[in-house]
């Protein structure tokens, strides 16, 4: 499997409500628009803070396309 991106989304100005997603696809600004449309609301910065593994992928599941919280929340 691809490498993944690891995507943060904060409300704006607000580094306490920030959240992580693991995302399974390996493309930095299509992690970021499927975030962007799927878990993020308008105004919310949606930044990559970088790679994570295939293999921390498949130990999680995640088929390409889809998303986590990486605090295990659902």
């Amino acid at each position: 499997m691809e490498d993944g991106r690891l995507i943060r989304v904060r409300k704006y100005q607000s580094v306490a409500k920030a959240v992580a997603y693991i995302v399974a696809i390996s493309n930095p600004s299509k992690a970021i628009d499927l975030i962007r449309e799927k878990a993020a609301d308008p105004v919310d910065e949606v930044q990559d803070l970088g790679r994570v593994s295939g293999a921390l992928l498949m130990a999680l599941e995640l088929r390409p396309g889809e998303f986590i919280r990486a605090d295990g929340q659902r």
